[in-house]
This record gives structure tokens, C-alpha cells and sequence, in this order.
């Protein structure tokens, strides 16, 4: 069986979606021991989100399986063949596994705001595919300021404000 493009497609939003669930979730998004009333709790939104992410990529990959059948029964390739082939696609899943991980160690020095417009404008860099750059700097710009509002005026979500931008703010409402 050789691996498709859906298959990778797949496998990389299970594992975003898998190391947002399994990890950052639980380390940045605070749970208060009390929850008065019947509020949600801080985490259960990005929970969700990320279930159905995660959820999604699996299926992804399950119906791959079947074109990758169908793939395999036409010629038989080795492994080194298949990684040659696809050098560049894991070039750049390599490199979408270095933009989480600066996501993730950034985030609390510069934000939750700013840390996801360049996280967002890093994988629209990696996708290849530029004929579109005005949706993708809008959508890296107002994607994560919707998602920041929505999760801290309405679910009143905390994110991480940023040591860097935290201190400029704090200047800047002193000198106000």
C-alpha cells in the first residue's frame, strides 16, 4: 500500500488536533476547581473543536485506505522509493511540527492573538499554494481575533495575554 496525499492530509490533522487536545489544552487553558451555576467549564469549547478535528482527521485517513488499496494493486514500490517520492511532503510536515512547537513555546511571551496570526500565515506559507494571498493574510489576521473574542466575551475563556505585549499594555494603560 503506498500512501496517498488524503492519507498524509490525514495524518497531520490527527496529530494537530492530537497535540492541541492531549497537550496544550491541558497545560494553557485553566480549569477553576468551582464552577458555579451550569457555565461550561473554561476547556470544554476547545475540547470539543479539537475532538471533532481529531475526529475528522481519523476519517480522513480511514478513506484513504481504500484509494491506497486500489493504488497498491498497480505496482509495488519500496519504502526508500516511497520516501524519495514523497521527500517533499514530509519535508513539509516536518516543518509544520517545527511551527507548532515554536507556536507552542511563543505563545506566553507574545500571546495567544499574535502567536496564531503567525502560526496561521506559517501554514498558509506551507501549503504551496499562493493565488489566493489576500484570503490568507485576512484570514491569518481576522480568524484568530474572532476566535480570541468569541472565546474570552462570550465563554469568558482566558488566553494567554503574553509576557512581551502584557508589559507594553500595562505601560501604556499607566500612562493613559
Amino acid at each position: 500500500m503506498t500512501p496517498n496525499r488524503d492519507f498524509y492530509t490525514g495524518l497531520v490533522a490527527t496529530a494537530f488536533f492530537a497535540f492541541v487536545l492531549f497537550v496544550l489544552i491541558p497545560i494553557y487553558v485553566k480549569v477553576p476547581s468551582f464552577i458555579p451555576g451550569f457555565a461550561p467549564p473554561p476547556d470544554m469549547w476547545p475540547r470539543v473543536i479539537t475532538g471533532v478535528g481529531l475526529a475528522m482527521g481519523i476519517l480522513a485517513i480511514i478513506f484513504a485506505i481504500p484509494k491506497m488499496r486500489l493504488a497498491s494493486g498497480k505496482r509495488v514500490t519500496t519504502i526508500g522509493q516511497t520516501l524519495n517520492r514523497n521527500r517533499k511532503l514530509i519535508a513539509r510536515f516536518v516543518a509544520v511540527l517545527i511551527g507548532f512547537a515554536a507556536f507552542t513555546y511563543g505563545m506566553p511571551v507574545i500571546g495567544f492573538v499574535p502567536a496564531t496570526i503567525l502560526l496561521l500565515a506559517y501554514l498558509f506559507l506551507m501549503t504551496g499554494n499562493y493565488s489566493r494571498k489576500i484570503w490568507m493574510i485576512g484570514l491569518s489576521i481576522i480568524f484568530p481575533i474572532l476566535l480570541y473574542l468569541v472565546f474570552t466575551e462570550v465563554t469568558h475563556t482566558p488566553f494567554p495575554e503574553g509576557h512581551l505585549f502584557s508589559t507594553y499594555i500595562a505601560d501604556s494603560v499607566t500612562l493613559i
